[in-house]
């Protein structure tokens, strides 16, 4: 007989409804009462992590109490058991480290109910430091692992999953392939890119942005992977962009159906660069984070300082730095091909 996944109990405001044999599930402050506000829908399933993102993404609920099965519960098993005390100092510090990362994406989620594609999304957070997102996915598969015989998973989905090819990194876009991109996507689709450029900000953060985000010609944004909050002063191009997308949600950014990114983003960009058209792109191996190191280049080379580029995408001095070595060969290049021409045989 199968089993029963564990019911998880909804938070404050929110609730269902079933309709054409389906679950539905909206977000809305004192409904039946005169004070009700507008119900938003949550476009998920509780045994989904997007579900639990939109939440805290309205109200900032969490579990108090882990539930047995989630991941919460597993991580509190893991380090009580005796794999874990085993583990050297240095290593559990690192571990400790991973497991609030992975907590707090997805705590209160059924680990049965972790999906191949929700993994990816969190790997891809940290595409900039490949190295670091290694080992979030080796730590999550070892407790992913540890935990099938104790009842909390069957499988574990980590295993379809790539790691980086570590010091490969991703390529910036030059301004050729953005405005072959520009003319050739679906609108929302540039959109997305089009943000992502102009704020160098992730592909996470970049659909989690809002209209009230934007005021006084700055967007503010608290990014999911640091915690950082940054102001952005919204680019005369973005200006324009903003103002003719239409306004079907509280979100900027929605797809086709003018409903919010919940999922699904990732296999919608990857069908749209899979287009013939594209084919160029994706012989530069062009890929949605590389719009953020266009940025960096591209400010850079406007001759913005190292602090001035951090101040916008919120990366470390160091990591500026990094991109500001390759942006000033190439200027110190030019100019000394210049001399040696100037000066002749």
């Amino acid at each position: 007989m199968p089993k029963k996944k564990p019911m998880i109990e909804l938070p404050e405001y929110v609730f269902r409804t079933r309709a054409r044999g389906r679950d539905y599930y909206y977000y809305q402050p004192f409904r039946g009462t005169d004070q009700a506000q507008p119900r938003v829908r949550i476009n998920a399933q509780p045994h989904e992590p997007e579900f639990w993102q939109q939440i805290r993404e309205l109200t900032g609920i969490r579990e108090q109490k882990p539930r047995f099965g989630t991941f919460s519960s597993l991580i509190t098993a893991y380090k009580n058991g005796p794999e874990y005390a085993i583990l050297k100092p240095r290593t559990k510090k690192e571990y400790d480290r991973h497991l609030a990362t992975i907590e707090k994406a997805w705590g209160p989620v059924l680990v049965r109910g972790l999906k191949a594609r929700s993994i990816m999304k969190l790997r891809d957070l940290y595409a900039d430091t490949p190295t670091k997102a290694n080992h979030i996915l080796e730590v999550l598969s070892a407790i992913i692992t540890w935990g099938i015989p104790r009842d909390y998973s069957d499988t574990n989905p980590c295993r379809d999953i790539p790691k980086f090819k570590r010091g490969a990194g991703y390529a910036p876009w030059n301004w050729d392939a953005i405005e072959h991109f520009r003319q050739n996507a679906a609108p929302a689709m540039w959109q997305a890119a089009a943000l992502a450029l102009y704020t160098g900000q992730r592909c996470g953060d970049v659909l989690k942005m809002k209209w009230r985000d934007v005021d006084r010609g700055e967007i503010a944004v608290t990014q999911a992977k640091t915690g950082k909050q940054v102001w952005i002063p919204v680019h005369r191009d973005l200006a324009d962009l903003l103002a003719a997308i239409d306004r079907r949600s509280i979100f900027i950014l929605t797809n086709s159906k003018g409903v919010p990114w919940s999922g699904g983003f990732q296999s919608s960009w990857n069908k749209q660069m899979k287009k013939p058209v594209m084919q160029a792109l994706r012989d530069q191996r062009l890929v949605f984070h590389g719009l953020r190191k266009s940025a960096v280049v591209f400010l850079l080379e406007a001759g913005c300082t190292d602090a001035q580029v951090s101040a916008i995408t919120g990366q470390t001095r160091q990591m500026v730095e990094h991109y500001s070595l390759m942006v000033n060969q190439r200027r110190l290049a030019r100019e000394a091909i210049l001399k040696w021409e100037e000066k002749g045989r």
